[in-house]
């Protein structure tokens, strides 16, 4: 249910209660008068009739509803159940594909209790939320006789509690996997949700050790004025909900964070905060399993070691005294697995008396008599002596941390001034060719010879000033483009700093992330990933800046883009937290954050809605810190098309594209390449809207400019890709193949010559050659092909050619396997085309096979686009000539 239809559904909820107030002869005149748009009048009728049935609603809580429809769906068994709803494995057929989800039954007793409110909440909670680890909602809606549903993705999982305890997990190891429930609270919270029910049922482990959030049944928006809720009906789960819940106060974001912690709580003593036992002065979690015999035992050493306080701080009773958010819960926690100290500190004397005064409220009434002429004296002492101590321990520390960076800070000045000394002496006897003015190329050859000893009349430096040396000139080369003498200086570099590691930690930290750059270029993604590791764990050795430490971990995300897309996204959603709650939020820094994690949640297994909120945020920054003839705006702009085409939202897209062109045309920062990038993108979106010869334009304007430019970067790949397939729409055969041959060439340039997208062109290129040259010629091209483990799981381009050369040597039979894959993959969908091709290859082997059963099936599954060209001319008169025509 869309954003529209939750609005239709709300007003007619409200219609429908001011209809059933009139007295009943007055009814249908009443519903006549009002003035409401169609879609709403006809939902207020849908609960009309509802009401008038004699069976009211589905009584989901007292029978099987297994084999009754909601919508689209069939339920098949019963999953679960509860007092408000029951949730059932159910199934959905969408033309020649099937579909199954968890739908979720609201009971007759729940609508008695504002249950239907709740469900049109939890509908609109889950349209707006859009995240990995919580479930999406799929559908929902209100059937005929009243029953409210949900659908959602069936999750498989285990509750997180069990999944923890059944691999007896290690507490660092449930640390980690509870960060991914951090994450999707803070994600929540962002969009102005509070989920107010965090609990071990509601939250599932996948076989992969992914966790997905359930369950936003009495989630609340938090833009939306407080209710109060009334206590008959108040839906909370004890031991897990906050006091302040409890009481009933109007909800904020603090209950999440205490729920949080009394997950965390639940996962590492096995009890809720609330079996603590009474009548002691302490509350520390580590006192629950202390003893040996204990099944949780084995976190009694962890909790001792600061864990306690990042749960007595999470837990604190008073909303205040928690962490203010979920990332500064979250963010402790990443301390403490990081080995260092935790912000949140044990409670005070005075606090922890509070408390035991709360707890023992008789005996200390009754003691108050005889302490009472000693309070003033004996208490204050006391309380001051703490105090005292306290503060002393901390000035101590202080001090101590004072005098460490004093003198780090006085060894890195020496070093400073050592560097810009020996550089001050390569410019003043560095001499031109003819005797003149040297270059500045002159001087870094000179000043990387100098720090190797190899220069004439220069004494080499000590080894951490001639490291710090070769890294300045390893820099400029790299941005000069001398990339092997580059890389030459920055290896040295390295050899020399390795055996400083602890006092020259940012020094090797700068290093490592400059080879990254190397390690990206020559396409050595284990070396990228490894330098970027290195660079990492460097600052955490030093009081690296949050430029530094952002800058390193922004190279740590993209490295694991390359291999482990969901480690890639949750480093990136953790610095996002970080960077939005410090000094680097709205700058360069946190577009590229955000430009990581869209990479991440870009592939088929994510719903590219999720990138759309990153793709706009992005826009805003870029806006507010670029000028407007600036490059990092023009690239801004072009980058965030992709999501924008992805989503079908081509007018969307088109505008960006275009706005991006006229911004590279007006910057000097590299303009041949941002004129490039920009026309390429823009020719893709003109490719989806079928517009092939605008698009061939604008791509031989980009590829010209490429060319020119001479730049060999991998994301340069899809614009000869998209000049290929338009080329090849409009019958420019030789284009067509001389644009995939530049496209496989830049693979092979970047270590992809084995890459699916290499794959794909090359069944392009056989796909043109089969019109070209024939059967033959396509089949040598497929042969030529790297192969991979079967047919099916080949990249969709080579699989349509291999399926093209089977229908024209008369293997139908074989072809269809390989299309009802290809139908899976890619369904009819408005503002795409990519599913055109194999859907008309269907019809095509349909036709010549006489399937005249499954022709009628293809044909009514394509039926809303039915219109569409060169769709329709291969449903009128399918054959070679119409159904294997480009879209």
């Amino acid at each position: 249910m869309d954003v529209e239809q939750l609005e239709e559904w709300r007003a007619a909820d409200a219609l429908f209660d001011q209809w059933l107030d009139q007295a009943e002869p007055d009814r249908e005149a009443w519903l006549a008068a009002q003035d409401m748009p169609d879609a709403v009048r006809r939902r207020v009728q849908q609960l009309i009739r509802a009401h008038e049935r004699t069976g009211n609603a589905l009584d989901s809580a007292a029978g099987d509803l297994a084999g009754r429809s909601l919508g689209d769906w069939t339920l098949e068994s019963e999953l679960g159940r509860g007092g408000m709803a029951v949730v059932y494995l159910a199934r959905r057929e969408q033309g020649m594909a099937s579909q199954r989800a968890a739908v979720k039954v609201l009971t007759l007793a729940a609508l008695g209790a504002g249950g239907r409110e709740r469900f049109q909440r939890e509908a609109g909670i889950l349209a707006r939320l859009g995240h990995p680890n919580i479930t999406r909602l799929i559908d929902s809606g209100v059937a005929d006789d009243g029953t409210c549903w949900l659908a959602m993705p069936l999750v498989e999982g285990e509750r997180i509690d069990q999944w923890c305890q059944a691999r007896g997990l290690d507490a660092r190891a449930i640390v980690q996997l509870y960060l991914q429930v951090c994450a999707a609270v803070a994600y929540a919270h962002r969009n102005l949700v509070i989920h107010r029910d965090l609990k071990p049922s509601n939250v599932l482990v996948d076989t992969d050790g992914n966790v997905h959030l359930l369950d936003f049944g009495i989630g609340q928006f938090a833009d939306v004025p407080a209710e109060r809720t009334r206590t008959q009906w108040r839906a909370l789960t004890p031991g897990y909900a906050a006091p302040e819940q409890l009481r009933g106060d109007p909800p904020t974001t603090a209950i999440d964070v205490y729920g949080l912690g009394a997950l965390l709580h639940r996962l590492l003593t096995g009890r809720t905060p609330g079996t603590t036992t009474t009548g002691t002065n302490t509350t520390r979690p580590s006192v629950l399993v202390r003893s040996t015999a204990d099944a949780y035992h084995r976190h009694y050493a962890p909790l001792k070691n600061d864990l306690d306080l990042v749960l007595l701080k999470a837990l604190a009773e008073e909303p205040e005294r928690r962490y203010e958010s979920v990332e500064a819960f979250a963010l402790d926690l990443r301390r403490w697995l990081d080995g260092q100290p935790v912000l949140a500190e044990k409670p005070r004397l005075v606090y922890r008396a509070r408390k035991f005064v709360a707890r023992n409220k008789a005996g200390v009434g009754a003691a108050a008599l005889l302490v009472a002429s000693l309070a003033g004296g004996v208490g204050a002492t006391l309380w001051q002596a703490d105090e005292a101590r306290h503060q002393a321990e901390l000035a101590e520390r202080q001090a101590a941390m004072a005098r460490e960076e004093a003198e780090k800070a006085s060894v890195r000045a020496h070093r400073a001034e050592a560097v810009r000394d020996f550089l001050g002496s390569m410019m003043i006897t560095v001499r031109g060719e003819d005797g003149g003015l040297a270059r500045v190329t002159d001087v870094i050859d000179a000043a990387a010879e100098g720090a190797r000893g190899e220069y004439h009349g220069a004494v080499q430096p000590e080894p951490l000033i001639a490291a710090e040396v070769l890294l300045l000139t390893g820099i400029v080369r790299y941005n000069l483009g001398d990339h092997d003498r580059s890389l030459a200086d920055l290896q040295d570099a390295l050899a020399l700093l390795q055996p400083y590691r602890d006092s020259a930690a940012g020094e090797l930290s700068r290093v490592h992330w400059e080879l990254v750059r190397h390690a990206k270029r020559q396409g050595r993604l284990e070396d990228m990933l490894m330098h970027a590791r290195e660079s990492v764990a460097l600052n955490d050795l030093w009081d690296a800046p949050p430029t530094e430490r952002t800058r390193a971990l922004l190279s740590l995300g993209e490295a694991y883009l390359y291999s482990d897309r969901e480690e890639a996204a949750r480093i990136f959603h953790s610095l996002i937290a970080e960077i939005e709650a410090g000094e680097l939020k709205d700058t360069v820094r946190h577009i590229n954050a955000l430009n990581g994690l869209s990479i991440a949640l870009s592939g088929p297994e994510h719903d590219p809605r999720l990138r759309l909120p990153i793709q706009e945020e992005r826009l805003r920054i870029a806006e507010l810190i670029y000028r407007p003839d600036s490059g990092g705006l023009a690239h801004t702009l072009t980058d965030v098309t992709h999501t924008f085409r992805a989503l079908g939202m081509l007018e969307r897209a088109e505008q960006l594209a275009r706005d991006a062109v006229a911004v590279a045309d007006r910057t000097l920062q590299n303009p041949l390449m941002f004129q490039a990038t920009t026309r390429c993108n823009l020719g893709l979106v003109l490719q989806q809207q079928g517009r092939h010869e605008e698009a061939l334009e604008v791509f031989e304007k980009g590829s010209s400019l490429l060319r020119e430019s001479g730049d060999m970067h991998l994301s340069n790949e899809r614009c000869w890709t998209g000049l290929a397939y338009s080329a090849a729409v409009l019958g420019r055969y030789t284009q067509a193949l001389q644009a995939t041959g530049s496209s496989e060439e830049i693979l092979a340039t970047n270590g992809r010559s084995g890459h699916s997208d290499a794959i794909t062109s090359c069944g392009l290129r056989a796909s043109v050659e089969l019109r070209r040259a024939g059967p033959d010629a396509a089949r040598r091209v497929l042969d030529s092909c790297p192969p991979t483990e079967t047919a099916e799981s080949m990249p969709s381009g080579w699989m349509l050619a291999k399926a093209e050369l089977l229908l024209e040597e008369q293997d139908p039979g074989t072809a269809v396997a390989l299309l009802e894959t290809l139908r899976t993959r890619h369904m009819p969908e408005e503002n795409h085309r990519e599913w055109m091709r194999p859907w008309m290859l269907s019809v095509l082997a349909a036709h010549s096979a006489g399937d005249t059963e499954g022709l009628a099936a293809l044909e009514s599954s394509m039926s809303a686009f039915s219109t569409l060209e060169p769709v329709s001319q291969c449903l009128a008169a399918p054959g070679p000539s119409t159904c294997l025509a480009f879209p």
